[in-house]
């Protein structure tokens, strides 16, 4: 019975992951909601990091679909980058927010903890400031970028 029930469970698993291959196939995740915003800009191709290589990929996209003319592409562009620059903005907003809701939870619980635990609190406190602090870094970097046209 048990052997049953274990090929059952497998069973399932593979069809499931079989089943989400295929829809991964079908309708791709990046396509959906990976992209679209971020590669909003004013139409100029960049080179350079990770998310550059395609900007323009949504305006190209809002030209194809709504077959836009060369006059709207015009107007659109610079609205794209400063929906962009929008959308950094509140990004960076957020993450601050969210840093600070976890640095003052973190800060509440201290007093909860033993001596061994609140100096591992306070490591992975540290830790946790650091690479906040390089994100922070990097979007304002990229947001001056897209201020400046780049």
């Amino acid at each position: 019975m048990k052997r049953k029930a274990l090929i059952a469970v497998v069973g399932v698993f593979l069809l499931g992951l079989m089943g989400g291959a295929l829809v991964g196939q079908i309708y791709p995740v990046r396509h959906l909601w990976g992209r679209a915003w971020h590669d909003a800009g004013d139409g100029k191709e960049q080179r350079g990091g990770r998310r550059h290589g395609s900007s323009g990929r949504y305006i190209r996209m809002l030209q194809r679909e709504l077959d836009l003319t060369d006059r709207q592409m015009a107007e659109i562009g610079p609205l794209l980058g400063q929906t962009r620059r929008s959308l950094y903005q509140a990004r960076i907003r957020s993450l601050e927010e969210t840093d600070r809701i976890i640095l003052e939870f973190h800060g509440r619980i201290r007093a909860a903890l033993d001596e061994a635990q609140a100096r591992k609190l306070e490591e992975r406190t540290d830790n946790f400031r650091e690479r906040r602090r390089k994100k922070r870094e990097r979007m304002i970097s990229r947001l001056e970028s897209l201020r400046d046209g780049s």
